[in-house]
């Protein structure tokens, strides 16, 4: 993951792909700046996650469109 995540108050910024191999992302929002050393690649992992199932439901909403079809609303 290469680039920024914003998620409420708080953004997430991981490392460079060229920095340091001891180089860590941080979250940060609200003044405060945190080094993320042991939750990095547990987040990392979870974003990663979000943004598939994120990507699933957008080609299942796009082809239900496509279908013609469309769930009643109650």
């Amino acid at each position: 993951m290469a680039r920024s995540v914003t998620v409420g108050r708080y953004t997430y910024t991981p490392a460079a792909a060229y920095s340091s191999p001891d180089a860590r992302g941080t979250l940060h929002g609200e003044g405060a700046r945190v080094e993320l050393w042991a939750t990095e690649s547990l987040l990392g992992e979870f974003l990663k996650l979000l943004d598939a199932a994120q990507e699933e439901l957008s080609r299942r909403w796009n082809d239900q469109g496509r279908s013609g079809y469309h769930s009643a609303r109650r």
